[in-house]
């Protein structure tokens, strides 16, 4: 039996579901202030040694980062890497 009264098809609003709204929050770092020597040396430009040890945390930091990025670069995947792959994929 169909029901043939024409507001059954109306759409029934739907109900409020009162939620707390999300909210992103920034919380300040008090000691994460860069000096201009290193931001200059980020960028390439030339920057005297004095400025730079005198930021001695900041600059062996990023002379660490430097590192491990130069030995990630450096990495090779295996010759025998997607043959291995092939058979796998092939297996199932």
């Amino acid at each position: 039996m169909d029901n043939l009264d024409p507001r059954a098809d109306a759409e029934i609003p739907a109900r409020k579901v009162e939620q707390e709204p999300v909210m992103d929050r920034e919380v300040p770092m008090a000691s994460a202030h860069t000096p201009e020597a290193i931001h200059a040396w980020l960028d390439g430009e030339n920057v005297n040694e004095a400025a730079l040890r005198a930021a001695e945390k900041e600059y062996e930091f990023w002379r660490r980062v430097e590192a491990e990025t130069g030995k990630r670069r450096r990495i090779k995947t295996p010759t025998s890497l997607p043959g291995e792959i092939m058979k796998a994929i092939k297996k199932d």
